[in-house]
């Protein structure tokens, strides 16, 4: 008798479950009931990325999101490398009220001991499947350094590749779950970013023997396709899509077909259901944010020598600094000759902090403005300005 499973899989829901009927994520709920015999996983960023997250952090132990999460019915969880930006011990504890399995095979203390266990097993309709999580090789390239102190992150592939092994005689099936992206055409197998081990599916798969289903994201792309028999999707970004993995099994468990397709979540209904107080949360957006270490916080992060700062922010509140900081480059930095300089830093600013010697003949700044000669752009960043700052300050209390 042939045995079907379906996985399900989400990424890069970023904590988008604003009390809106529009928020895809909220559609989420019900899901493994539309599909029988089904895993859900999700392939990280999902604690961290927008003010609402700050505002869970900021005032809850445990966040809203792990009632949403639990809600939703997560069989299988991994980090990406936002969920660390509140510090370990704080993605520890949402861990702990998690009903899902929490996994990540490459990231460490700095005791050598996992961080979290490497893998999962569960047994779905009479098939084991093993769910192996991964994370960015790259995390010291993409997060600043205090609120990764502790954690280190090895290489993807050798890591990956160990699991694989231990697991191939204990399961019927080999799910991945990585927080990373996708460096070459999936078609074509054309290079579409530089290896720099940021993304790496193309590299993991191609590499690792014996994967049959994996789950990548952190790009926010929108992607599937198959890599010899592994089947990969890539489901985008705030729950607008989700991935679905159809295997067929024979009397023996072996695999006899199988499918990949990204889903629209808008063909899912949205179920009205609050994980917040959204008065809470419109009151703390319009209390007014200590902006004294702002700039202190400004040099710490982006230490350049003789760096000035020039921010000008829409007001003291929260709401009015979170307006302050576009998306997605929050800030910028501009190399300046002495005359332009001249120009921009004259006008007003909310903070000022200039740092060049008086024979300076050409500046460097750090600025939200776009008031600035485009092509004196050297380096522009998507960084959470406002969500790192809320923690900066958060830390030393």
């Amino acid at each position: 008798m042939t045995k079907q499973i379906n996985v399900l899989t989400t990424t890069d829901i970023h904590g988008f479950i604003a009390n809106m009927g529009e928020q895809p994520a909220l559609a989420f709920e019900g899901l493994k009931e539309k599909y029988p015999h089904s895993l859900l996983m999700d392939s990280g960023d999902f604690f961290v990325g927008n003010p609402l997250t700050t505002f869970f952090c900021d005032q809850m132990t445990v966040s809203p999101l792990v009632d949403y999460a639990n809600a939703i019915g997560f069989d299988v969880m991994v980090p990406g490398n936002h969920d660390f930006d509140h510090g370990i011990n704080y993605l520890k504890e949402q861990v702990k009220h998690l009903n899902a399995d929490y996994v990540c095979c490459n990231a460490f203390s700095e005791e050598d001991e996992l961080l979290f266990p490497p893998f999962a097993i569960k047994e779905i309709n009479g098939i084991k499947v093993g769910v192996i999580g991964l994370v960015t090789s790259r995390m010291s390239m993409i997060s600043d350094f205090p609120v990764t102190r502790g954690v280190i992150v090895k290489t993807a592939l050798p890591e990956l590749q160990k699991q694989v092994a231990v697991l191939r005689d204990q399961v019927d099936l080999i799910l991945v779950g990585y927080h990373g992206g996708i460096e070459r055409d999936l078609a074509t197998h054309n290079e579409i970013n530089y290896a720099t081990g940021e993304d790496e599916t193309f590299k993991l798969v191609s590499q690792t023997p014996g994967i049959d289903g994996f789950s990548c994201g952190h790009q926010h792309r929108v992607n599937h396709g198959q890599i010899g028999q592994t089947l990969i999707v890539q489901c985008g970004y705030r729950g607008n899509y989700y991935g679905h993995l159809t295997f067929e099994f024979d009397d023996y468990n072996k695999i006899t077909q199988r499918k990949e397709e990204v889903v629209a979540s808008e063909t899912l209904p949205v179920k009205a259901r609050s994980f917040y107080d959204e008065q809470e949360y419109q009151e703390w957006l319009s209390e007014e944010l200590d902006l004294s270490q702002l700039v202190s916080f400004l040099q710490e992060k982006f230490a350049r020598t003789n760096l000035g700062i020039f921010i000008n922010l829409q007001g003291k509140t929260r709401k009015q600094v979170i307006d302050s900081f576009t998306i997605p480059y929050g800030v910028r930095i501009y190399h300046l000759s002495k005359s332009e300089y001249t120009t921009f830093s004259q006008q007003p600013w909310t903070l000022k902090e200039e740092h060049s010697p008086n024979d300076a003949q050409d500046f460097v700044v750090l600025t939200n403005s776009y008031d600035v000669p485009e092509y004196r752009l050297t380096e522009q960043f998507v960084d959470n300005i406002f969500d790192e700052y809320s923690y900066y300050l958060k830390q030393r209390g």
